[in-house]
């Protein structure tokens, strides 16, 4: 079950020098295709120790458009990443930060956080919580989008939303509100577990990818929402980011009861904030989709254009740029795809199932091996002229936009030409949400390139610094469980003040 586990340790002379004279601050990161733990040194600020797993916790069997997780496997790889760190460097633990998947939703009976001993006890009660509906979820169509009010913020509502998710809920299993207590993201859920929290409490970063939050307001819209039959009772407190939610209230793999919780924090921001320093930098992460981040002062966030009809200092008109909040009172101006590294992979699984189809069914290559080949004889053409617009599951500012091939001609049909077009158009797909004239308006002078899919993808790449005309600096340093660790290094304050 515990597949793809990878581990990054410093090395042991700088370990047991941590041990004598260094805090640690866990981090952890709840993707959506796995679980990762980081340990962090407080004064340094260098990563002692890190491993990841993935979850394989998508569920099958649900509707063609669901996406839903087990949460008790994302549980118990947590609880198997856990277990894989140095139980001496987790007793110096000073603080935690979780961070994950913002969209997301799940829900929980009042009592469930209040009695446990590891996550394993979740595996007996699972009438005690849902599935997590991930942001990948397609329930919420177009039409019924249309029906829902419309949300006083620039930032709408999207199907794999929070609040899209408990709004169809409500008008199709309406018994599935009634018979739960209280609804939040997946790491809103573990915060309660650590501190015993009786009701959940959410950072600002992911009530605002729930949709229907006032940021500056700091509130939910529940004129609006009650108006409109929602389950308001269901929705989690909101504080700011950096925010200490409580208190680990039991011993925990070696960790000290009394070490203090961050509020849950966003995976995006947690990434941006462990990538770069620079406010020149745009930070691009290509994961399952892909993002890019430019971080900007409050006080610059304008969203409409002034009286004389010029752009602003920080224009975000286009219907692909959201704002969001970042840290120390900052904001990130963020452009999302919904095409990333999911449409290569769904390009290579295309392969292997043909591969099946046409009666091969032993010796077959790994989905790893078919990933190299076809990038290989990608490598080999200088160009192109085929042309793929790759919007498999269109963009959340359109829809209904699908992907198309266009100029197929029976000369540029071999497996290099597609790849090299596959790669170039995911490039210019997301120049259309975040374009390079926006990046040189706002003086971006450098992309700092982060995610696996990114980094052993030259391809892809070379591309994007074509298609905006700058500079792509590499990082792997790029880690949401280390941005986490370096969020609750920061005070703000506590959720009980």
């Amino acid at each position: 079950m515990f597949t793809s586990g990878c581990r990054c340790r410093k090395m042991a002379e700088a370990a047991n020098e941590t041990l004598e004279s260094e805090a640690l601050v866990l981090g952890i990161d709840l993707g959506t295709t796995s679980v990762k733990v980081s340990l962090v040194c407080h004064s340094s600020r260098n990563v002692m120790e890190s491993i990841r797993f993935e979850t394989n916790a998508g569920i099958c069997g649900v509707e063609p458009n669901f996406a839903e997780q087990d949460v008790t496997k994302v549980l118990t790889v947590l609880n198997h990443a856990l277990r894989n760190l140095s139980s001496a460097l987790l007793g110096k633990v000073t603080r935690i930060g979780i961070c994950g998947q913002m969209h997301g939703c799940m829900m929980w009976k009042e009592k469930c956080c209040l009695d446990w001993e590891t996550f394993d006890d979740y595996l007996a009660t699972t009438n005690s919580i849902s599935h997590l509906i991930t942001w990948e979820d397609g329930r919420c169509t177009p039409e019924f989008l249309s029906s829902l009010p419309s949300a006083h913020q620039k930032a709408g509502i999207s199907t794999g939303f929070g609040c899209a998710t408990l709004f169809w809920l409500k008008r199709n299993d309406p018994g599935v509100l009634e018979y739960y207590d209280f609804a939040g993201t997946i790491m809103d859920f573990i915060v309660c577990i650590f501190c015993q929290s009786d009701k959940p409490c959410m950072s600002s970063q992911s009530a605002s990818s729930w949709g229907y939050f006032d940021v500056g307001k700091m509130t939910w819209e529940l004129d609006l929402l009650e108006k409109a039959d929602f389950p308001t009772h269901l929705l989690p407190v909101v504080f700011e980011p950096g925010v200490v939610a409580g208190k680990l209230q039991k011993p925990f793999f070696g960790i000290p009861v009394g070490t203090p919780v961050g509020v849950a924090l966003g995976d995006f921001q947690c990434s941006v904030l462990s990538s770069t320093s620079h406010l020149s930098d745009a930070v691009f992460n290509l994961g399952t989709g892909c993002q890019m981040a430019v971080v900007i002062p409050d006080d610059a966030c304008i969203d409409e254009r002034d009286e004389s009809g010029q752009i602003p200092a920080v224009d975000i008109t286009s219907d692909a740029l959201y704002v969001f909040p970042y840290f120390k009172g900052m904001k990130v101006v963020t452009a999302t795809s919904l095409s990333g590294g999911n449409t290569l992979a769904t390009f290579v699984d295309m392969l292997l199932s043909w591969i099946k189809e046409l009666g091969i069914h032993t010796n077959l290559p790994s989905t790893d091996d078919i990933y190299q080949k076809i990038l290989d004889c990608a490598d080999k053409k200088a160009s192109t002229s085929l042309k793929i617009t790759p919007r498999l599951w269109g963009e959340r500012h359109n829809p209904e936009e699908r992907g198309r091939v266009s100029n197929l001609t029976s000369s540029n049909i071999s497996l290099g030409d597609v790849t090299l077009a596959l790669c170039q158009g995911l490039a210019e797909n997301f120049q259309e949400t975040m374009s390079k004239e926006f990046l040189r308006l706002h003086g971006i002078r450098r992309i700092v390139g982060c995610g696996s899919a990114l980094l052993k993808n030259g391809l892809l790449q070379k591309h994007l610094e074509q298609v905006f005309g700058l500079p792509l600096v590499l990082s792997d340093s790029s880690d949401a469980s280390v941005g986490a660790a370096l969020a609750a290094i920061s005070d703000y304050g506590s959720a009980d003040s």
